[in-house]
């Protein structure tokens, strides 16, 4: 094994260790949404079977998709999430055929099929740390569609106010039952930026309780992400191969604007070939 191949494999191993520990609590945080779900199964309606989804995670969009009658493949870097994907799948009988995953690093995978549409959903591309990471993400998936094909994905607006401040204030997102059927389980964050790297780190905590609001054990951890501005999407995009199709700014489909905080991005693979940067 080279260098260059030591160092990807940790990078990998890296962004596959942020989910592996909490794999089996995420479905209970940050909790549940509807808008995005919504907006992405009625995208890919209109592009048809086979849909792949990059981050696919224990399967919150796939499931939906493959419910609303299409056909996923997803890709994620963290084979715990795929685990609780797969019991969930394996639950519903009708869904089983509809969904498969495939543990597999976004920057570099191949699965030999080509799709109409691929979906980067709920911050997933964000997980790319440097420009480089990034151009690597969306060539792969440039591979994986058809011509004309479609990419969709989402993530935050970077909040100006919260960048200049540094951090958020602690507090608690959600409660749910503990899933192993013992206490229930508290999770709080704080979200810390670091302007000189466009980082974005988010501490959470789970706490569990024994029934009685006696904390029984908690567990730390921290997530590391690189928030995109809007406007350096496009030129990312188009030197990746693609043409910016629609910009919103929410999942209602209004336009991307300086109000919104939201950015969801559509964009075709293009024709041409993409430039190397």
């Amino acid at each position: 094994m080279t260098c260059a191949s030591c160092a990807s494999s940790s990078v990998k191993d890296a962004l596959a260790a942020q989910y592996d520990g909490i794999a089996e609590l995420y479905d209970g945080y940050p909790g549940n949404y509807l808008e995005d779900v919504l907006f992405f199964v009625g995208e890919a309606k209109e592009i048809g079977s086979p849909v792949l989804e990059v981050g696919v995670g224990t399967g919150r969009l796939a499931l939906c998709l493959a419910a609303a009658g299409l056909d996923v493949v997803g890709i994620d870097s963290s084979a715990a999430m795929l685990r609780v994907l797969a019991r969930k799948r394996d639950g519903i009988a009708e869904l089983a055929g509809r969904v498969r995953a495939v543990a597999a690093d976004m920057r570099a995978f191949a699965l030999r099929r080509r799709f109409g549409m691929a979906i980067v959903a709920f911050r997933t591309f964000l997980y790319m740390l440097t420009r480089s990471d990034q151009r690597r993400a969306l060539r792969a998936i440039r591979r994986h569609l058809r011509p004309g094909g479609r990419l969709v994905m989402s993530f935050f607006v970077p909040p100006g106010e919260l960048i200049a401040k540094g951090r958020t204030e602690r507090g608690e997102m959600t409660r749910f039952a503990a899933p192993d059927g013992e206490g229930e389980v508290a999770a709080y964050d704080w979200t810390e930026f670091v302007p000189r790297w466009q980082r974005v780190v988010s501490h959470i905590t789970y706490e569990w309780s024994d029934g009685r609001g006696r904390e029984a054990r908690r567990l730390d951890r921290e997530l590391v992400a690189r928030y995109v501005f809007p406007g350096e999407v496009p030129t990312l995009l188009e030197n990746c191969g693609y043409r910016v199709v629609a910009a919103y700014g929410d999942f209602d489909r209004r336009p991307l604007g300086e109000e919104s905080r939201e950015q969801i991005w559509v964009a075709e693979r293009g024709h041409g070939r993409e430039r190397e940067l």
